[in-house]
């Protein structure tokens, strides 16, 4: 090759492909266990020692490599795991591109230690600087140890890239967790010198999302649903566990860990209406499907994938969370199947759009016992029958919050929050035309628009009729309202019609869409509740409790703060020091 255009150095190849696949400490942990799970082993251990930037050693018992493979596993685009281009349309395995470990000996030094099953002794190799140094027999057992030592020590201005040693060792444990909680059939064990935590093989991934989720995991309930190309498991938070970042969104794919902005979307659509915008849910969605479906070499670090059928798993994924959640969402698209179909690989979608097939999705009948669950020993996915109806009222504490005894503890339910709830599911109810009772007022109100257009008035008129509002229009701007759904038994209809006008004068005009009717029943329901202070006896009480039983998505009130909280006896115990 002559003039300008040159062929680069192969070590400089190296760094370049390290520089996509090593980006961090993490980056070279996730790379390592991968290449563990390939290997067929039924035990794998981490450890994370040294100064920073850490030192990583991984071992496990699985095939291991013979003198002449390992040689070979060190060199770039060497690998076991594809043959030809085809393969690449149905991966089955988390590595395949044959650059993990050149790269990392590339900006490291890599020691491997193997031996596969049937040979006395082993091979030890060490690389460093992309070079090897070093390669003989040695004693092993069956299996590989592969350390990683001296990170970045040739390219050192790497270093100033990395962040504190406590968010690095904060990555290290996220990939850990993202290999291990999928990782079924296998041990994992990791420790960092301080901390050490294990999964046993026997352990399910719904099981070990659970143990993820540590003492939040009372508030996570169980999802499952199925297409004709997916099947979504897994465990959605309740409002209690939302956090302001997305640490505790976790997607996984036939077992690997992976980001995609359409199934996240869809996350944060189920959630509209139950957690705050500017929160996010802890959420473990483990998603089953054929691996030609699903691309996962759209992305360096094999973290991002790309879905052949991603609108189907859209409403998969929004259809799962609402039901798990008890949400009703305001429109259905069609779903692929029912919930315990199974995943008919490389078939075209059932054709089943039947109104008993959205009355099956949508039954909302099981959804509250999901929502409590034994303290104790008790597997989390144990649910007790009854709902809020079976709680004893006990008190009402500081004029706000009832105090209930049952389901394995105390639960503590703020009465504005859960009135709120209510009222908004029976508006809901009336809005979607289930002829919610409608009853007539005494004295009329009369209630005007300043500055309302014509489609704003057509689309307010519109919104007050189907909720249940008998209205009349007087003039451009004015509106007659002598009756109102049954269930505004303390509605101050000026101070939302106030709300209303400000809101439709803030936009200047209404452009399409904007008129949001979740957002009026909310407002309406807000406006219609029980306020913090209000005293309630026994009565009172039982009452609030079987309403919330009937309402949907009554762990959080419209504008996405928890209705309840639990205390198990369990945490009581361990707050007073009982055994």
């Amino acid at each position: 090759m002559g003039g300008r255009i040159h062929l680069l150095p192969d070590g400089v190849i190296d760094q370049i492909a390290a520089g996509e696949v090593v980006e961090r400490p993490s980056s070279l942990l996730k790379e390592l266990l991968e290449n563990a799970v390939d290997a067929s082993a039924d035990r794998i251990e981490a450890e994370v020692f040294g100064p920073f930037p850490f030192s990583l050693r991984v071992s496990d018992d699985g095939i291991g490599m013979t003198a002449d493979e390992v040689e070979a596993a060190v060199r770039r685009h060497t690998t076991s795991k594809i043959a030809s281009a085809e393969d690449l349309q149905k991966l089955s395995t988390y590595g395949f591109r044959g650059e993990a470990l050149p790269s990392i000996a590339s900006v490291s030094r890599l020691r491997i230690l193997t031996r596969p099953s049937g040979q006395d002794l082993g091979t030890e190799i060490v690389v460093e600087g992309g070079k090897i140094q070093s390669i003989g027999e040695a004693g092993a057992t069956r299996g590989t140890t592969v350390e990683m030592t001296n990170l970045f020590g040739n390219i050192p201005a790497r270093l100033k890239f990395l962040k504190t040693p406590r968010t690095e060792m904060a990555h290290l444990w996220d990939v850990f967790h993202g290999v291990a909680v999928p990782g079924e059939g296998i041990s994992f064990r990791m420790g960092d010198g301080r901390t050490e935590v294990f999964y046993e093989r026997g352990e399910l991934r719904l099981e070990r999302a659970t143990r993820h989720a540590g003492e939040g995991s009372k508030y996570l309930v169980p999802l499952s649903l199925s297409s004709a190309f997916f099947r979504i498991t897994g465990w959605a938070g309740l409002p209690h566990l939302s956090r302001i970042g997305a640490s505790g969104v976790h997607f996984f794919v036939n077992g690997r860990h992976f980001r995609d902005k359409g199934v996240f979307a869809a996350v944060r659509e189920a959630y509209r209406g139950i957690l705050p915008p500017d929160r996010h849910p802890v959420i473990y969605l483990f998603i089953e499907c054929d691996p030609s479906e699903v691309d996962v070499n759209v992305h360096p670090a094999k973290m991002e994938v790309r879905f052949r059928y991603g609108k189907d798993l859209f409403a998969l994924v929004r259809h799962a969370i609402g039901e798990a959640l008890g949400e009703i969402p305001a429109s259905s698209p069609v779903v692929s199947s029912l919930p315990g179909a199974e995943v008919r690989m490389g078939s075209p979608p059932h054709p089943n759009t039947g109104a008993q097939a959205w009355e099956n999705l949508f039954s909302n009948s099981a959804s509250q016992s999901r929502l409590f669950r034994t303290g104790g020993d008790a597997s989390p996915a144990s649910e007790i029958e009854g709902g809020f109806g079976g709680l004893r009222p006990v008190a009402q504490i500081l004029g706000t919050y009832i105090l209930c005894e049952g389901m394995g503890g105390m639960v503590i339910i703020d009465q504005h929050a859960a009135d709120e709830r209510i009222v908004f599911s029976r508006l809901k109810d009336s809005y979607l035309g289930k002829n919610a009772p409608v009853q007539r007022w005494l004295v009329p109100q009369v209630v005007s628009l300043p500055g309302a257009g014509r489609r704003e008035r057509a689309e307010v008129e519109r919104f007050l009729s189907a909720v249940g509002f008998l209205c009349e229009s007087f003039g451009d701007n004015t509106f007659k309202i002598s009756g109102g759904p049954a269930i505004l038994e303390r509605f101050d209809l000026p101070r939302w019609w106030e709300d209303l006008g400000d809101f439709l004068l803030s936009q200047g005009a209404l452009p399409k869409g904007i008129f949001d009717a979740d957002r009026e029943l909310w407002r309406i329901a807000c406006h219609a509740s029980l306020r913090a202070g209000m005293p309630l006896e026994k009565e009172g009480m039982r009452a609030l409790l079987s309403d919330l039983d009937r309402a949907f998505a009554s762990h959080s009130c419209p504008h996405g703060r928890p209705v309840w909280v639990k205390i198990s006896a369990a945490e009581m115990k361990r707050m007073f020091g009982r055994t």
